[in-house]
């Protein structure tokens, strides 16, 4: 049977690791590689390439036409206001906010695993019960970001993630593009999440076993000398 003492590691366990998913979730949101691209001009492919990554917020575009590479800055923001087609808007924000959701709940619950291991709490949001909910909506909305991200992906920037401009002069990126790092940085919060609510699991069964033991014996006792 599980010790006080084991079980209160096992919770401490879980603070590093929601640690460690809201620092994947906030170098999701901050770093500029959700998006990893190839690009080339339609009339020369072989003489022509192109580099193109960016984030949730920006990124960088280099292009090459057989005079030596230049570098262009990418403001998501203002590309998407003022070329629609660019990336649907409404499943990026959806993305950028699950993700904040995510990093704030990711936040609550390592601060909680820290209480849980220093006190006993029997409230229900707070206590061990209550690390379970907060872990569970970390995944949800780390899982909704992916979901977003996906669909972003598959309706607009397979296609393209090049502005007007670089089509008018023949470029394209269409089946060129893949997930970058970023993305998969969710992925692992979403994957932390899980191993937490597993610990979170095993440590809250334990615990409610050695409570319903006690309590049968007692009864035991009672009955006996009853009799």
């Amino acid at each position: 049977m599980m010790s006080n003492f084991v079980r209160k590691g096992i919770v401490f366990c879980t603070f590093f690791i929601s640690c460690a998913a809201a620092a994947l979730l906030l170098a999701g949101l901050g770093t500029k590689h959700w998006v990893e691209a190839r690009a080339k001009r339609s009339k020369n492919p072989l003489e022509s390439d192109g580099r193109i990554n960016f984030g949730l917020f920006d990124g960088k575009k280099e292009l090459n036409v057989a005079y030596g590479w230049r570098t262009y800055d990418i403001d998501v923001i203002q590309t998407m206001k003022h070329e629609p087609e660019f990336l649907n808007y409404w499943l990026w924000i959806g993305t950028v906010g699950v993700l904040c959701l995510g990093l704030l709940v990711s936040v609550i619950s390592a601060v909680l695993a820290i209480i849980n291991t220093a006190t006993n709490s029997y409230r229900c949001l707070v206590g061990i019960s209550g690390l379970i909910f907060w872990n569970l909506l970390t995944c949800i909305f780390s899982l909704l970001g992916i979901a977003f991200w996906l669909g972003q992906f598959y309706s607009k920037i397979q296609y393209s993630v090049l502005t007007r401009e670089d089509r008018s002069y023949e470029w394209t990126s269409e089946n060129m593009a893949e997930m970058g790092y970023s993305f998969w940085f969710v992925v692992g919060a979403t994957c932390a999440a899980i191993v937490n609510i597993i610990l979170i699991t095993i440590a809250n069964s334990e615990k409610e076993t050695e409570t319903v033991i006690p309590v049968l014996e007692e009864k035991t006792n009672g009955a006996i000398m009853l009799y």
